[in-house]
């Protein structure tokens, strides 16, 4: 596993992660209502016992340091994985959207609703299931480029 390549899959994974950041950031601005990070949050927070603000404040900058912070740390981390897991012929288009669809599934489809922090992915609607799948691809496709480009920089 290249250094390089690595480096810039993550690069890729965390401007990704910035620009659904930014997404969700500006929909909690535009709706006035907590965005699904702050709720994944808030929700596991809870179940560690943690007192958390009610459910339709929004976060307080310190809290969403928390949550944006986190959300790129899994970012860099899902970007890692997608280094390890390929190599350096991968296809961009066929490595990234299958990574992000993986990473979709893992997540929305497995580990949330195992947890006990979101509701099954199946339960939501066609136009949630749509974002999130497109989040998701951008993510992948953001992270195989990012390898891509400096693996031969």
């Amino acid at each position: 596993m290249s250094t390089r390549r690595t480096t810039g899959a993550v690069a890729g994974g965390i401007v990704a992660g910035l620009a659904i950041t930014a997404l969700l950031m500006r929909g909690e601005k535009t709706s006035g209502t907590p965005s699904e990070l702050v709720d994944l949050e808030r929700t596991s927070a809870r179940k560690l016992g943690m007192a958390t603000p009610p459910a339709d404040r929004l976060a307080a900058p310190g809290e969403q340091a928390i949550v944006q912070g986190g959300h790129l740390l899994l970012s860099a981390g899902a970007a890692l994985v997608y280094a390890a897991a390929t190599d350096e012929d991968s296809d961009v288009f066929v490595s990234g959207i299958g990574f992000g669809l993986a990473f979709y599934a893992a997540m929305h489809w497995l580990t949330g609703p195992l947890l006990g922090v979101k509701p099954p992915e199946w339960k939501a609607d066609a136009g949630t299931i749509g974002m999130h799948t497109l989040n998701h691809v951008g993510f992948g496709l953001a992270t195989a480029a990012g390898a891509r480009l400096a693996a031969r920089a």
